[in-house]
């Protein structure tokens, strides 16, 4: 099996598992040869360079992989396809559609592979469950249904080098980091990913109960050119004590696919039939680094890219089309902000999120109200 030479750009944070799994899987004949990253060296597998004009003036990779802020990932993709390397970058590709048609356009001219990190389409449990979808197994899709809540502190905003929350980093490049484009960005793309065509239309809500520019509360309702309904309703600011982890339900002709429960921490993927059978395909997240070792089958001709560029624009597309609009957010009102543990949240905010999911509507929240429920 020939060796397969990987370079890194960016070192600390999520990229910190790219050595970490190139490390406990030494089987796979894969070699971190390189990485850039200006700000952290801390990396004892390979030589750490400033710049990429440093890196590929020593090296020739086979495969450059971006964890980096989304503000740098055209500049950097389209970089490492002009120096004949595919590309393994982490989610979203862009912070916009026309960074997504650069580095699209970059991948077709340097005729290399290019994938994007969203886990759950490299996790097997999915990957089986789409497989069946895909063949008919469940009938037509008619209605996906997401809720995702997982409260996030100050901390969360003030890492990094402060483009979280930001619409536009300090170089002008677009970033739209929000709940939906980052921490909950593999919901929606799930769904997108199922029903492998865009959001043909579209209504939102977006709102935000801490300081940034984009939004922290996201509820979206729409509906593909085929005419299946979507809904999802994510938040990182509601009870910190009322987290809820990924929980979706798809409906189909034949089958209702459940993943996640209520309350739950772990997560089970499950086909109910209206016959009264059951398919059990598992407990998602059991692949770490999914879309990393699915790229690595790829150039081996083993396995197939867990998510292409034409997928991973479907979530992009999505997120355009809401800023389209809601170019702003709506804040909530200062007196339904609450302070708990560093914390700023909006009482009643999950169990108004949970009514518009089971709904599946969009909110009509009386913003002058004392408080979230009243008025």
């Amino acid at each position: 099996m020939e060796e397969i030479k990987v370079a890194l750009f960016g070192v600390g944070g999520y990229a910190a598992n790219y050595p970490y799994t190139i490390g406990v899987h030494p089987e796979a004949n894969v070699k971190l040869v390189a990485a850039v990253d200006p700000f952290n060296k801390n990396c004892d597998m390979c030589p750490v360079y400033d710049t990429a004009e440093e890196l590929f003036a020593n090296h020739q990779p086979d495969l450059v992989c971006v964890a980096t802020p989304i503000h740098l990932h055209v500049e950097q993709v389209v970089e490492a396809f002009r120096h004949g390397c595919h590309v393994a970058m982490e989610k979203p590709i862009a912070g916009d559609m026309d960074g997504v048609r650069k580095i699209l356009a970059a991948r077709d001219e340097a005729g290399k592979m290019l994938s994007v990190g969203f886990n759950m389409c490299a996790d097997p449990a999915i990957r089986a469950a789409r497989a069946d979808a895909q063949a008919g197994l469940f009938g037509k899709p008619v209605s996906f249904k997401t809720i995702v809540l997982w409260p996030r502190g100050h901390a969360y905003y003030t890492r990094g080098g402060g483009w979280a929350g930001k619409k536009y980093a300090k170089n002008g490049a677009p970033l739209f980091d929000s709940v939906l484009s980052n921490a909950t960005a593999h919901y929606l793309m799930n769904m997108l990913f199922f029903l492998g065509e865009p959001l043909e239309t579209l209504d939102c809500r977006t709102y935000r109960a801490n300081p940034i520019e984009t939004y922290d509360t996201a509820i979206v309702k729409g509906k593909t050119a085929s005419g299946v309904d979507a809904f999802i309703a994510v938040s990182h600011a509601g009870d910190p004590d009322k987290k809820q982890n990924p929980y979706f339900i798809y409906e189909y002709e034949n089958a209702t696919l459940v993943g996640g429960d209520v309350g739950k921490e772990e997560a089970y993927l499950v086909a109910h039939f209206k016959d009264g059978t059951v398919k059990e395909y598992g407990r998602e997240g059991q692949r770490h680094m999914g879309p990393f070792w699915s790229m690595i089958g790829a150039l081996r001709g083993t396995d197939e890219i867990a998510c292409t560029g034409e997928q991973g624009m479907l979530h992009v597309d999505a997120i355009e089309k809401m800023r389209g609009i809601e170019p702003d957010s709506t804040p909530f009102p200062a007196a339904w902000l609450a302070e708990k543990n560093e914390y700023t949240w909006v009482p009643g905010l999950a169990e108004a999120l949970w009514d518009c999911f089971d709904k599946a509507e969009l909110p009509d929240w009386d913003l002058t109200a004392d408080k979230l429920g009243e008025g």
